[in-house]
């Protein structure tokens, strides 16, 4: 029952092993795909803020390729008469707000503003000044030459805020997005292209978003940003500060929303981030995965070590099947050879004795002939459990065949042993049978000696002379080999 326990334990121990190895790995395969993914989706944003712009770019490129090519506007920038460009490009102007770039505006060759399509200054003024540098962050600007027979004669530049820039984006692949500026950005320059109110982003303090954009998001979508943004709130703290390109998961509502962070610069200097907010079953998908890989994996485990363990139990069961009498449950005389064989190169090592008894129940075939082979049967069984009940520890009792048993008695010499025998004859004596009643035993003991003994079996023919002599004395005695 012990073995048995030990053996279950092992196997609880071995399966808990495995099963905590199998979950890191499989924990760090989801990261790992969680982490590419990731990665995946901010190429789709880079790839979805390039495409826009293009866009946006090919539209003004547009206008441009049809003013570049007429002589008469180019002799009208040459001359530098406000009233009749601006009158010239309002037709054009009209098509570009319809597809919402408002920033049209004209510059000489030496790079000041000649006219702004948007804020038109039809005299020459100092006001018509270029973006300055904070205006011009907020934009995204596409510039290009204008030439007159090889002459530089002045500068097309159209513009588009990052709010259009938004909207476009929401409007052509869904999900909803948002920019936001870093705090020191924020200044009067900020709104002298319109009327525009910044105000703190719950994202981070130190970044802020335009008011007139966000009052265009439903009040749903501003709830939800909201609250994806306190869930992430702390988790982008740090990542913020380093200016690079990152996206992480979070979890709302039972909905899972990969938030992608695209790096805007001007003039490589970090200004603020593109972010990208998407509902995304993916990584839903990677945790069901995650656990189907941990429940079969187990599973698998479990099948695995249950069949190793039958294996070696049935192995084990076999082999105590060969060296165990089935009558008894007690060792039989080939598992003795084997543990004798321990005793005697232990004995030979050390020098500690050990002894040998053999017992045999007297008259045991007038037993058998008046009460039946059952009653045979039941009284070998009862003696071995009653001599097994009252031997020490380490003794092993045997049944050596028919009517005959051993016991080997490690650390003993022929007085232990003799002791032993007679506590064993005694409690036979004294016990009662059913149907049977009392009976005896014939006991023959032998001392196993280093100095002169090779093996085993000349202690057991001593032994079992021994016994022949306490039976030839009137049986029910203990006899020592001499």
């Amino acid at each position: 029952m012990r073995t048995d326990l030990v053996k279950i334990l092992f196997f609880i121990l071995a399966y808990l092993a495995i099963s905590t190895l199998l979950y890191f790995y499989f924990t760090i395969d989801k990261k790992n795909r969680t982490t590419v993914y990731l990665t995946q989706q901010i190429e789709k944003l880079k790839s979805e803020f390039k495409a826009t712009k293009n866009t946006y770019d090919k539209l003004g490129s547009f206008v441009y390729d049809e003013l570049t090519s007429d002589k008469g506007f180019l002799e009208l920038l040459q001359k530098g008469d406000r009233s009749s460009i601006y009158s010239y490009l309002l037709p054009y102007y009209k098509i570009l707000r319809r597809y919402n770039i408002q920033y049209l505006t004209l510059l000489g060759p030496d790079g000041k503003t000649l006219l702004k399509m948007h804020k038109p200054t039809l005299k020459p003024t100092r006001s018509a000044k270029p973006f300055s540098e904070n205006e011009s962050r907020l934009m995204i600007e596409f510039k290009k030459p204008i030439y007159m027979q090889n002459r530089l004669i002045g500068f097309f530049k159209s513009a588009i805020s990052y709010n259009v820039l938004k909207s476009e984006l929401q409007r052509l692949f869904k999900g909803y997005y948002e920019y936001v500026i870093k705090s020191h950005l924020i200044n009067k320059d900020i709104f002298r292209y319109g009327n525009y109110l910044f105000i703190q982003s719950d994202l981070n303090p130190r970044y802020f978003y335009e008011e007139s954009s966000y009052r265009k998001q439903n009040s749903k979508a501003k709830e939800l940003i909201h609250a994806i943004n306190l869930t992430i709130k702390d988790l982008v703290a740090n990542r913020l500060g380093q200016n690079a390109n990152f996206a992480l998961v979070t979890r709302v509502n039972g909905t899972y929303y990969v938030v992608s962070f695209l790096a805007i610069s001007y003039n490589n200097t970090h200004i603020g981030y593109l972010i990208s907010y998407k509902k995304d079953d993916t990584i839903k998908l990677f945790n069901t995965i995650f656990l189907q890989n941990l429940f079969f994996s187990n599973l698998l485990i479990i099948i695995f070590l249950a069949f190793i363990y039958y294996f070696l139990h049935v192995r084990y069961r076999f082999e105590e099947m060969a060296v165990t009498d089935k009558l008894t449950g007690l060792f039989n005389r080939h598992k003795l050879y084997e543990i004798a064989d321990h005793e005697v190169t232990r004995s030979k090592r050390t020098g500690e004795p050990f002894s040998i008894i053999i017992f045999d129940i007297d008259h045991f075939k007038k037993i058998n002939d008046t009460y039946g082979h059952d009653v045979g049967d039941y009284v070998l069984a009862a003696v071995a459990k009653l001599v097994q009940k009252h031997i020490r520890k380490y003794d092993y009792l045997f049944r050596w065949g028919g009517e005959e048993f051993v016991i080997l008695s490690p650390h003993t010499d022929s007085k232990g042993a003799y002791k032993l025998a007679e506590k064993i004859r005694r409690l036979i004596e004294s016990f009662e049978f059913e149907k049977v009643g009392h009976i005896t035993v014939s006991l023959g003991l032998s001392q196993f000696y280093p100095e002169t003994d090779e093996n085993i079996e000349s202690v057991i023919k001593r032994a079992d002379n021994a016994l022949y002599q306490s039976k030839r004395e009137g049986r029910n005695k203990t006899n020592i080999a001499l």
